[in-house]
C-alpha cells in the first residue's frame, strides 16, 4: 500500500513539473517571423544591413524591434505591423552628432559614457510624421552621478534625467533623484 501511495505521488509532482515547464516556456519570450511589410520597410532603410534579431513588442500596438547588423554598427528598429517605421535607433559618437548637440554634451564638463540617435518617423499611436525628428541622447558622470541628456538636433535640451552613482548617506538606492523636462516627450512639434 505505501509503494503505491509513493508512486502516485511521483506521478503527481512529474506531471506538475511537466505543465509549470510548458506554462512557463509560452510565457517566455517568443521569437516570431517578420510580416512581410516590416521586413520591406526595415530593408527599404537597410538595403545592405542583415536583420539579427527581432519579437514582437507588446504596447499599445503591434510593433516589432528589429535589430540590424550594417558591417559594424548596430541599429533597433521599431516598425509597426502595416511596415510603418516608428523609430531608429543607434550608436553615436561625440564626433558624429551636429555641433550645436556637440556643444551641449561638451559644456556638461562630465565624462561622456556612451551617445546614441533616435529617429522618429512615426509617434507611438502609428500617426506617420511629415518630417522624421532626430533626437540625441548621452548618459555621462558629473560629480559622482550618472546623468542622461536628451537632445533636440538644435541643441536644446529636451529631457535631463539624474540618478546618484552610490548610495549616499540618506541610503538612497541610487534611483532617479530629480527629472529636469524642458520640453514635454509628447510635445514633439518640431
Amino acid at each position: 500500500m505505501v509503494k503505491k501511495n509513493w508512486i502516485v505521488i511521483l506521478c503527481c509532482v512529474a506531471i506538475a513539473a511537466i505543465l509549470c515547464t510548458v506554462t512557463y516556456a509560452e510565457k517566455g519570450e517568443k521569437k516570431c517571423s517578420l510580416p512581410a511589410a516590416i521586413e520591406a520597410a526595415v530593408k527599404a532603410l537597410f538595403p545592405n544591413g542583415t536583420i539579427s534579431e527581432s519579437k514582437q513588442e507588446e504596447e499599445e500596438i503591434k510593433a516589432y524591434k528589429v535589430e540590424v547588423k550594417d558591417g559594424n554598427s548596430e541599429t533597433d528598429v521599431k516598425v509597426a505591423e502595416d511596415g510603418t517605421v516608428i523609430e531608429v535607433e543607434s550608436e553615436a559618437t561625440i564626433d558624429t552628432v551636429p555641433a550645436a548637440v556637440a556643444a551641449v554634451i561638451k559644456a556638461q564638463n562630465a565624462e561622456v559614457k556612451e551617445v546614441s540617435k533616435e529617429v522618429k518617423y512615426a509617434k507611438v499611436q502609428v500617426i506617420k510624421l511629415d518630417t522624421p525628428v532626430t533626437t540625441y541622447s548621452a548618459d555621462i558622470t558629473k560629480d559622482g552621478k550618472k546623468i542622461e541628456i536628451e537632445i533636440a538636433a538644435d541643441g536644446k535640451i529636451i529631457e535631463q534625467e539624474t540618478k546618484k552613482c552610490d548610495k549616499d548617506k540618506d541610503g538612497d538606492d541610487g534611483k532617479d533623484d530629480d527629472k529636469d523636462n524642458d520640453k514635454d516627450k509628447d510635445k514633439d512639434k518640431d
